[in-house]
């Protein structure tokens, strides 16, 4: 009932003397400018001595309610968002309003149960990142990289990968190393609102955009891509729990002498967390695996690399060395700090820089690799240098003659 104070205090006047009295409602609703099944109601509250209803309290957030929650989900501060409403929507209360506004709003939220939606095998798979880990080598330089993760909905498989950016190429070639580990590709892929694969992000009004070449290589894989709604972490909640996961790496940080190191690290953890129990099925996800599998889309993987062919980028180290699976090879020290491309051909590789090539290095089962010209360089630039140059050059030679008997 739309309570009106001035229609009960009318209507409550006109019955006093006579509560049997006849009321034209479609008169005192034309005075009033209501509909006369209002002024009937409040006929009937009064002929019947109800108490009159309360009427609503007005609030300065009324109005405001939903992009309050929204900008929370952001992680905004409550004096953020005053300001905000005030400059863009007219927000007329105080700070403190908004204050109340979100403390309750918090504790309406912890009271809430959080469900945990479960999947049926092969139906779906979540990805996320943990993004920009910073690990520091024995030598004291600073190596920082990404994780991929992908865990599967019903077996709690996980798939973990170490790559040094995020972008578009590299999502999908992480997918396809996904689904070759977990042997097939799931039906549907929830992911966060990931840039370099989303133009537009999903919200709790709009649907999310693919950007084109993201739904080609979807479409090709079999599977449907999906999107969390924008701050809203619970709605993947699997694969959030899985990042905690990888807080595992971070021991070895002071422990690495390369990047590829901590790929081979990244390898073991991978194989440890899917043969431990996981805590929400009591089993190892290996084993729900082999349940899981038979319901994965069968995809021709092979058809898919020219989605993510790209030059292999190296960061030329304080030695003058480049990793390159799990082995070091020299380059001359004037490369030092910069990035250079790797072009693997199989056998060898080629290393250039900018275009320019280098040189080409034979794969070995050494561990480190030196170019004579290279080591001769390197020892002129170093602490050496104050040396005559044939010293210099006897040192180095030596030295060489020690690295190939290793």
């Amino acid at each position: 009932m739309n309570y009106r104070k001035d229609i009960y205090e009318k209507v409550k006047f006109m019955l006093k003397d006579n509560p049997d009295a006849s009321i034209n409602c479609s008169k005192l609703a034309r005075i009033y400018g209501c509909d006369r099944r209002t002024v009937a109601k409040h006929i009937d509250v009064v002929k019947n001595n109800m108490p009159p209803p309360k009427s609503k309290r007005v609030k300065k957030t009324d109005g405001y309610e939903n992009i309050i929650e929204e900008k929370v989900k952001t992680g905004a501060p409550a004096i953020a968002i005053c300001n905000y409403l005030k400059k863009h929507h007219g927000y007329t209360g105080s700070y403190t309003i908004i204050k109340d506004f979100i403390r309750n709003l918090n504790n309406e939220k912890q009271k809430q149960a959080v469900i945990r939606f479960e999947t049926n095998p092969g139906f779906q798979a979540q990805v996320d990142w943990k993004e920009s880990l910073v690990f520091k080598t024995i030598d004291g330089d600073t190596i920082k990289f990404n994780v991929f993760l992908l865990i599967l909905g019903f077996s709690r498989t996980k798939f973990l990968y170490v790559t040094e950016s995020k972008d578009l190429k590299t999502v999908e070639e992480c997918l396809v190393r996904a689904f070759k580990y977990i042997g097939g590709v799931p039906h549907e892929i929830l992911f966060d609102n990931m840039r370099s694969i989303i133009d537009k992000a999903r919200t709790q009004y709009n649907d999310p955009v693919f950007n084109d070449e993201f739904n080609m290589f979807s479409s090709d894989c079999g599977f449907i891509p999906r999107a969390c709604v924008a701050y809203r972490p619970e709605t993947k909640g699997k694969v959030e729990v899985t990042a905690k996961l990888v807080n595992r790496l971070k021991v070895y940080s002071g422990d690495i002498t390369s990047f590829s190191d901590i790929q081979r690290i990244a390898v073991e953890l991978n194989n440890d967390i899917n043969t431990e129990p996981c805590q929400a099925t009591g089993k190892p996800p290996i084993k729900l695996l082999e349940v899981e599998q038979p319901y994965l889309l069968k995809t021709d993987l092979n058809i898919l690399t020219g989605y993510f062919n790209k030059p292999i980028k190296r960061r030329v180290s304080r030695e003058s060395l480049i990793a390159y699976e799990g082995k070091k090879y020299s380059v001359p020290p004037e490369y030092i700090g910069k990035y250079v491309d790797i072009e693997d051909d199989g056998t060898g590789f080629n290393v250039t820089f900018n275009g320019h090539f280098i040189r080409h290095w034979d794969k070995t089962a050494k561990l480190t690799n030196f170019n004579r010209s290279d080591y001769l360089e390197i020892a002129r630039c170093s602490a050496l240098k104050r040396l005559p140059d044939y010293e210099i050059t006897a040192i180095a030679e030596r030295n060489l003659e020690i690295y190939d008997k290793l």
